[in-house]
């Protein structure tokens, strides 16, 4: 674990989306909204307000996320431990790394020991994948083979199964 008086030093730095993005089109929408609405009108059959309440919130929430570019913020890596979205997470917090393609774009991976952010994603941007390898191998493990949590096995499985575009 890295020493707390010693003084902190950028090993990294570069700009790049704060989230993959991909443009949606109507017939995305379209499809997305007709299934959420079809499961909405089934909840409410049973008297399941509240999860109708929650299938038009994430509508809604895929809506704005897809209609809406990212913005473009700043990943800094140092001596210390990883800064991202103006939050500084030290080497002692976290696990290990890895790599894996998100749609079209590639994506850092890092563990953490905290349950709340778990994982930490950083898109790539400009920068390569052998240069961010090669300082946080100083730091942390590298998987060469993406890990996926449940959450992402339930997510790509549906995905599969009902394609909206």
């Amino acid at each position: 674990m890295p020493d707390k008086q010693l003084e902190e030093t950028t090993l990294l730095v570069w700009d790049a989306p704060e989230r993959t993005y991909t443009k949606r089109g109507k017939t995305y929408f379209r499809k997305l909204f007709t299934i959420l609405g079809v499961l909405a009108v089934v909840a409410i059959f049973f008297k399941e307000f509240l999860l109708a309440g929650v299938l038009a919130a994430l509508g809604f929430f895929q809506w704005v996320l897809g209609t809406n570019p990212p913005k473009v913020t700043q990943y800094i890596i140092t001596n210390r431990g990883v800064k991202v979205h103006g939050y500084e997470y030290e080497w002692g917090q976290l696990k290990e790394f890895w790599f894996a393609e998100h749609e079209g774009q590639m994506v850092l991976h890092i563990d953490t020991k905290n349950v709340y952010p778990g994982r930490l994603y950083l898109i790539l941007g400009k920068i390569g994948k052998d240069e961010i390898t090669r300082v946080l191998r100083g730091y942390l493990p590298y998987q060469s083979k993406a890990r996926e949590d449940l959450a992402e096995k339930i997510s790509m499985a549906i995905s599969h199964r009902f394609p909206l575009e």
